[in-house]
């Protein structure tokens, strides 16, 4: 009996434990669920003010003019369509003008592209990058002004420049009044030797060779000479230089011996089909015998032939004598020799000149 009755006690002792064990874990889910409850409170409560923190300061950029990425990028679009849409129109605003002026579309089209030079051949225009690695002549557009006489006279602030005024004739120009040129103020004149034929090849002396370079000398005109190329090779270069020099051999050369080097004006010229390099080696042989034999060598040419016929850099180390007819000079490497107009007119020479001035003293 006694057994029996503390085996109850001990179980009802077990059954009170239990229960105290599951109240107190109860308790504690209760606790931690009551702390999360909380805690999500707090963290709302939170996020609550962080929005309200958010909105407040986007209505405040709003305010103060500030935009979103999104309405930022599409800001920016607009601008650059604004933008290409302006340029465009003042583009054709630009060639509208100067074409209503009177402009050729040649002189337009340059105006466009000012880091380039423009050449117009044939039906096309090519575009040629403006090197530094060639020495620029760094005259500005107003450095040179048309005097009462018809020459370029410079008026720019580099007091190292000396502008000479002359001339380059041939049989064309008929008999010249020398003296009464000279009286003109006419420095220096370059007188044609002779031409080779544009189809044949035949090499030609000008007929008034000698009475030119005789008169002129005699009047205290300094001379150079100059020679119409149409050599294809370096054989024909060196039988057009040996020519020459054999013809000024009796005479007072100051001025540069010069080659001309133009595209001819015809369609079966037989220098139509020489490349480059091919002009170059005409070129370059022509002006280095002149060179050996004591000269001065110099290329006459305009623009076409400083870019199509021939690289300018790879003929840098001659005179160059530029043909640009119209101011500001439409070349911007250094030059020697400016021929500026065809149509000049200088008492003593009947008919149209040629006029250049020279910005090197020989």
């Amino acid at each position: 009996m006694k057994n029996t009755s503390q085996d109850t006690r001990e179980r009802i002792g077990v059954r009170n434990t239990h229960n105290i064990i599951s109240i107190i874990f109860l308790s504690l889910v209760a606790l931690l669920a009551l702390s999360f409850s909380v805690m999500l409170l707090i963290k709302n409560a939170s996020l609550k003010r962080e929005e309200e923190a958010v909105r407040s300061e986007l209505e405040a950029l709003n305010e103060e003019g500030y935009y979103t990425v999104t309405e930022a990028d599409r800001l920016i679009e607009d601008a650059k369509a604004q933008t290409r849409l302006e340029t465009t129109n003042s583009i054709k605003a630009t060639i509208q003008s100067k074409l209503e002026a009177g402009e050729g579309t040649t002189t337009t089209i340059r105006s466009l592209f000012p880091d380039q030079m423009v050449v117009a051949s044939s039906g096309r225009y090519y575009f040629f990058p403006i090197l530094d690695t060639i020495a620029h002549h760094g005259f500005g557009e107003e450095d040179f002004v048309v005097g009462d006489d018809g020459f370029l006279e410079y008026v720019g602030s580099d007091e190292s420049i000396h502008v000479k005024k002359g001339v380059d004739v041939s049989r064309f120009q008929g008999n010249i009044d020398w003296k009464t040129v000279k009286e003109q103020g006419i420095d220096f004149a370059f007188i044609r030797v002779g031409l080779r034929g544009t189809t044949e090849g035949k090499i030609l002396t000008d007929d008034c060779f000698e009475d030119n370079i005789k008169g002129a000398t005699e009047n205290g005109i300094d001379v150079g000479v100059y020679f119409y190329s149409q050599a294809v090779n370096e054989k024909e270069a060196l039988e057009e230089v040996q020519l020459i020099l054999d013809m000024i051999e009796p005479y007072d050369v100051k001025y540069p011996v010069v080659i001309d080097i133009e595209s001819a004006d015809s369609d079966s010229a037989r220098t139509n089909d020489l490349t480059s390099d091919e002009y170059e080696v005409v070129a370059k042989t022509f002006c280095d015998t002149v060179r050996s034999a004591g000269y001065k060598p110099m290329i006459y040419g305009n623009v076409k032939s400083f870019t199509l016929l021939m690289d300018a850099q790879d003929v840098d180390d001659y005179g160059i004598w530029i043909a640009y007819y119209g101011s500001p000079l439409y070349y911007p490497y250094h030059f020697d020799v400016w021929q500026f107009t065809s149509s000049g007119t200088v008492k003593g020479i009947d008919g149209n000149v040629d006029l250049n001035i020279s910005i090197t003293d020989y």
